[in-house]
């Protein structure tokens, strides 16, 4: 996203690539930077919602607030409380631990970390990392297409091409979280180079015909199979 599209308060996704920029690496100077570290750390390759809560200092960069559970609470005793349980007078005094019930399980609190992330990581709420049904029948028609009439050698060579550039992708996607729908199509198209490949080899035929192949799509007017002498 671009900065002039976010919005203070607003909710969205962010997408936490699998390598994290080295200064989000680092370890905090304080708990709660300690925390939004760690979290941050077990989100990678994940999306998670969070709400923006301004911008950062860094260019680029905002704020936002992700919900995380709270196992651990903090209660600060009273001077009573504290005479209670024979503690010195004249300074005051927590205690930091697990709150269980009746069963002996932890009880959770509410709770949030804050992150300072690139804008480009935040996507609208509502996209969905998933290809478009429209999306996955041109594919399928750009791969039945550039099969016809390849030997059963060349299918495989070109899966073995699709897959290569798999890689690439996946490992751009490590540091930059706008290869991911890439990445999709990229898995997409590798599986429909071997299931070509599975095809031809089941049919028996010398070289693949997508006319034989029940699962082979058109997609016109771009693409339709060219017709048989």
């Amino acid at each position: 996203m671009r900065s002039e599209d976010v919005e203070v308060g607003a909710t969205y996704t962010a997408a936490i690539p699998q390598r994290l920029p080295e200064a989000l690496r680092r370890p905090g100077a304080t708990v709660e930077e300690f925390r939004s570290g760690m979290q941050l750390h077990l989100e990678r390759g994940h999306r998670i919602r969070v709400t923006v809560t301004g911008f950062g200092e860094e260019p680029g960069t905002v704020t936002v607030a992700q919900p995380v559970p709270a196992g651990r609470v903090r209660l600060r005793l009273t001077a009573e409380q504290a005479a209670g349980l024979g503690l010195a007078d004249g300074q005051e005094y927590e205690i930091t631990g697990i709150v269980t019930d009746g069963n002996d399980e932890a009880i959770t609190f509410p709770g949030q970390v804050v992150h300072t992330i690139p804008i480009r990581w935040l996507r609208p709420p509502g996209e969905q990392l998933e290809l478009a049904p429209q999306t996955i029948a041109l594919h399928r028609a750009e791969v039945c297409q550039k099969a016809d009439g390849l030997a059963l050698a060349e299918v495989e060579a070109a899966a073995a091409k699709a897959l290569e550039n798999l890689r690439r992708l996946q490992g751009l996607a490590l540091e930059n979280p706008d290869v991911d729908f890439g990445v999709l199509t990229a898995e997409f198209d590798h599986g429909q180079w071997l299931r070509v490949a599975g095809h031809l080899r089941g049919s028996g035929l010398d070289v693949y015909d997508p006319r034989t192949d029940p699962d082979a799509v058109e997609y016109p007017p771009l693409i339709r199979f060219r017709d048989r002498p």
